[in-house]
C-alpha cells in the first residue's frame, strides 16, 4: 500500500483513548533488558531469509546431531562431552560455534522489549536489498556436523517489508556494517551485544534529533562524545550541552511518533508504514486536486484528534501540506506536554526508558559539566573496523567522517586522544607531521 492509500483512507480513522505507538521507535515505557542475542536471531532470519521449520526444538536438533554423529565417531565416550561442550546451560556452547545458531533465538524477540530494536533493524534489513554472504565460520569437524545438521532445519523465508526506514543513511550503514561483521563470523560474536547496543543507541539519538525536521530527508546530525577516558573541561561546549539537547530532542519523539500513527493506518496490517518526512515530501508532489483532498483529511483529523483529547478546536486552519503537519505536530506536542495528564506521564517514561535502557553505555556525570556523551575504548574499536570496513586502512580524516556519518562527533581535542589511543595500540601509520598523513588499520 501506498502513502496516499494510508492517507485517503485517514477519515475513517478513530482517535484512540490510550497512547500507542508501535513503529519506527525501538524502546518502550517499560523494559526489562534487552536479549541481544535474541535479537540478533530474528535480524538473521531476515539477513539469510532463513527460519527453523515448524515444530524444530532444540531436543530434535540434538537427535539429528546424534543421529549424524554415531557412524562416524568409534568413540562413544564423546557423547557426553559433546552434551557439556554444546548443550548444557540452555545450549550456551551452541550460539558461540557460528551466527546461524542464533536464529534458533529468534522466537524469543517477540517479548515487546525485544521486538520493537529487532523490528527497526529487520526494516533497515528489507530496505537495503543487500546480500550477505554465505558464513564461512572456521569450525572443526565436528563443528561442521553441528552447522549441517542445523541447516537441515531451515526452511526458506522471505516477507514484505511492513515499515520504511525512519532514517535511510542508517539504514544503510546498518546494513552495510552487518554485512562486514557476518564476514568475521567470530568477531562478530564477540561484539554482537556491542554493535547491536551501540546502533540502537545511536539509532534512538539520530531519530531523536531528526524528528521535527520532517520538510527535508534525515541526515545524520552533530552530537558530540567524548572519549570515556577524556576530562569533559566546561569550556567544551559542544560537549558539555551534547546530552542536554539530545534528552530536549527525546520529549518529541512520542508525541510526533503517536500522531504519525493515525497517518499510517493503525490497524490495517498490511498497509506499509512511512516515515511523517516521508509522506510530506510525497504529498507535496502529487496533482493540486489530490494534494488539496488530503489537505481536507488532515484538517478533519485535527479536529477529531483535538477533541479527543479535549483541547479546544482551531477558529481557522492553514491550507498548506507544510502549515498542516507543522499543527499536528505541535498539536502533539502540547497534549504530551500538558503535566498532571496521563500523557504527560507517559512521555516522561518513554525519555526515563530512553535514558535508562538505551543509553546508560554512553552516558557518564562529568562534575560541573554534568552529563556528557562519552564512548569507551572497546566501542571506540568496534567503530573504528566498522568504518574502515573491508579496506585495509584509511585516513584518519576519512575515519573521522566515516565516524559522523554514524551519528558519532568528536570536537578537536577528542580528535587528538583518539589519535593517541590508536597509537599506543599500534593501529596508527604517519606518512608525514600532517593530519592527513595519517592512517588508521582495523584491529582484525
Amino acid at each position: 500500500m501506498s502513502i496516499s492509500d494510508n492517507l485517503f483512507a485517514l477519515d475513517e480513522q478513530e482517535i484512540q483513548n490510550k497512547n500507542f505507538v508501535n513503529h519506527f521507535l525501538p524502546f518502550r515505557s517499560q523494559s526489562s533488558g534487552l536479549d541481544f542475542e535474541a535479537i540478533a536471531g530474528s535480524i538473521l532470519t531476515v539477513a539469510f531469509q532463513k527460519r527453523l521449520e515448524k515444530g524444530s526444538t532444540l531436543e530434535s536438533f540434538k537427535s539429528s546431531v546424534y543421529g549424524r554423529l554415531q557412524y562416524k565417531l568409534t568413540d562413544k565416550e564423546i557423547f557426553p562431552l559433546i552434551e557439556k561442550m554444546y548443550f548444557d546451560n540452555e545450549a550456551a556452547g551452541l550460539f558461540k560455534v557460528s551466527p546461524e545458531f542464533l536464529i534458533a533465538k529468534a522466537a524469543q524477540a517477540e517479548a515487546s522489549t525485544n521486538k520493537h530494536v529487532a523490528q527497526v533493524f529487520i526494516g533497515f534489513i528489507r530496505d537495503s536489498n543487500r546480500r550477505f554472504p554465505k558464513l564461512s565460520s572456521e569450525v572443526n569437524f565436528l563443528e561442521q556436523e553441528l552447522v549441517e545438521a542445523f541447516h537441515q532445519q531451515l526452511t526458506d523465508c522471505n516477507e514484505d517489508p511492513v515499515e520504511r526506514p525512519y532514517l535511510p543513511f542508517m539504514s544503510e550503514l546498518f546494513s552495510q556494517d552487518l554485512g562486514f561483521l557476518l564476514e568475521h563470523p567470530g568477531y562478530f560474536l564477540d561484539n554482537l551485544r556491542a554493535f547491536f547496543s551501540l546502533y540502537t543507541f545511536l539509532y534512538s539519538s539520530q531519530l531523536a534529533l531528526n524528528i521535527n525536521g520532517w520538510t527535508e530527508q534525515p541526515a545524520s546530525k552533530p552530537l558530540f562524545f567524548i572519549l570515556d577516558t577524556e576530562k569533559a573541561s566546561l569550556e567544551r561546549n559542544q560537549v558539555r550541552e551534547a546530552f542536554r539537547h539530545l534528552r530536549t530532542k527525546a520529549f518529541d519523539l512520542f508525541p510526533v511518533l503517536s500522531m504519525l500513527e493515525y497517518l499510517n493506518q493503525p490497524k490495517n496490517r498490511k498497509a506499509i508504514k512511512f516515515p511523517l518526512w516521508k509522506i510530506f515530501l510525497d504529498i507535496n508532489e502529487m496533482d493540486t486536486l489530490q494534494r488539496n483532498s488530503i489537505n481536507s483529511s488532515l484538517i478533519r483529523f485535527c479536529e477529531k484528534y483535538r477533541e479527543k483529547r479535549k483541547f479546544p478546536p482551531l477558529e481557522e486552519y492553514p491550507q498548506s501540506t507544510k502549515e498542516l503537519i507543522e499543527i499536528l505536530s505541535r498539536t502533539a506536542k502540547e497534549i504530551f506536554g500538558t503535566k498532571g495528564t496521563n500523557q504527560h506521564a507517559v512521555n516522561n517514561k518513554f525519555v526515563n526508558a530512553f535514558e535508562n535502557e538505551i543509553a546508560p553505555h554512553f552516558v557518564q556525570v562529568r562534575g560541573r559539566s554534568g552529563r556528557v556523551l562519552t564512548i569507551s575504548q572497546d566501542y571506540l574499536l568496534l567503530l573504528t573496523n566498522l568504518a574502515i570496513g573491508s579496506r585495509k586502512q584509511i585516513q584518519f580524516q576519512e575515519l573521522l567522517q566515516e565516524f559522523r556519518k554514524r551519528g558519532v562527533w568528536f570536537d578537536r581535542q577528542s580528535e587528538q586522544a583518539i589519535i593517541r589511543f590508536l597509537e599506543r595500540i599500534g593501529n596508527v601509520e604517519r606518512m608525514s607531521d600532517s593530519g592527513d598523513a595519517v592512517y588508521v588499520r582495523k584491529t582484525l
